[in-house]
């Protein structure tokens, strides 16, 4: 079972990458096709892993939405705040909020990094365990 700690950063390291690209797809699929309202952040859906917020918006044809943000909000969010939410106009409530003041794309970065830097630790500690 020692043998395989390098795993353990790898395996980290490899979910962290597959969250964000999941992340960053989904984002630039919405942005490009989506169609883009203005919403208002109209609360919150907390869970006992994650609180997602809610987003109030209109659709094209006047179709009035509620949507949960996914990303879990560690943003600094009120309800109340004005967004900008891309949506899908085949099924509205996979909305994203791709504008706010406090929309931050270097979280996603950030995971992304760390992701990485755990796949790197991993394959290094492998190469020098199993390499003896």
């Amino acid at each position: 079972m020692v043998d395989l700690y390098p795993l353990l950063p790898i395996s980290v390291g490899v979910i962290l990458l597959w969250i964000v690209t999941r992340d960053t797809r989904t984002e630039l699929r919405l942005v490009r096709n989506g169609v883009r309202a203005k919403g208002r952040v109209i609360g919150y859906h907390e869970t006992s892993v994650a609180s997602r917020m809610i987003v109030q918006f209109r659709t094209e044809d006047g179709r009035e939405v509620h949507a949960e943000h996914e990303n879990t909000g560690w943003m600094a969010s009120r309800a109340g705040e004005i967004v900008t939410v891309s949506y899908d106009p085949e099924s509205p409530e996979r909305a994203r909020i791709v504008s706010a003041p406090w929309l931050s794309h270097w979280v996603r970065g950030m995971f992304g990094s760390l992701g990485l830097i755990l796949v790197l630790i991993g394959a290094f500690l492998g190469y020098l365990h199993w390499a003896e």
